[in-house]
């Protein structure tokens, strides 16, 4: 996060070796997201929809584009050789249980099979969290086999809930990050005899992890 709240940008590698931009989407680029939607072809618009979807409207590209970080996020992934969007991934808070949010990802035809989605979902999982968001639910077409596979890809539980009419509902639980992660290293490579920990300090850290570190 920045000064002002908002996601930090960064670049990243794909899969493979492509470099892309990550940050986090505003009203300025709702023409570059119209004309990345137009783009998409008409299975992925009925893949991520769930339905026929020729254009966004006026009213629907403001709504993705105005996000306050908080209840809602949305991330997009920007080509830097060419400066096109070419994948958005966003999360909405469920208002009336603000520790569930539903997340959805898209990514360009011509950018699929390379790791952008998994990229993607990693990065919201850590903004959700940051913002008090524990569980994650996804609405996914029956028959959109490379999205259940990207879910169970996920580092969470994932569990399809029940169908939606052609679709189905799955819920991910979003596991303790960031300081949870540092103390289970660092009690790791005190229990490997890689850093001396005094014994109450240890007990200590140890209270603060639900579960005792590996050991070789």
């Amino acid at each position: 996060m920045d000064a002002s709240g908002q996601a930090t940008p960064f670049e990243a590698t794909l899969r493979d070796g492509s470099r892309i931009q990550l940050r986090q989407v505003t009203p300025a680029d709702a023409p570059r997201l119209e004309e990345a939607f137009a783009q998409l072809s008409e299975e992925s618009r009925r893949l991520r929809f769930l339905t026929a979807k020729p254009h966004l409207t006026q009213a629907e590209l403001e709504y993705l584009t105005q996000v306050d970080g908080h209840n809602h996020e949305a991330l997009a992934v920007i080509d830097p050789a060419t400066g096109d969007g070419v994948g958005i991934g966003r999360w909405v808070r469920d208002l009336q249980d603000p520790t569930r949010a539903e997340v959805a990802v898209t990514v360009a035809d011509a950018w699929q099979g390379r790791g952008m989605g998994t990229l993607l979902l990693d990065q919201l999982s850590e903004r959700a969290r940051q913002e008090g968001i524990t569980t994650f639910t996804a609405l996914v077409a029956a028959d959109n086999l490379s999205m259940q596979q990207l879910l169970k890809r996920l580092d969470a539980p994932v569990q399809k809930i029940k169908p939606v009419g052609e679709a189905a509902e799955y819920e991910i639980e979003l596991e303790a990050r960031g300081l949870a992660g540092r103390l289970q290293d660092a009690l790791r490579a005190a229990a490997e005899g890689n850093w001396r920990v005094p014994p109450r300090l240890w007990e200590a850290l140890r209270s603060l992890v639900p579960f005792p570190p590996s050991r070789r």
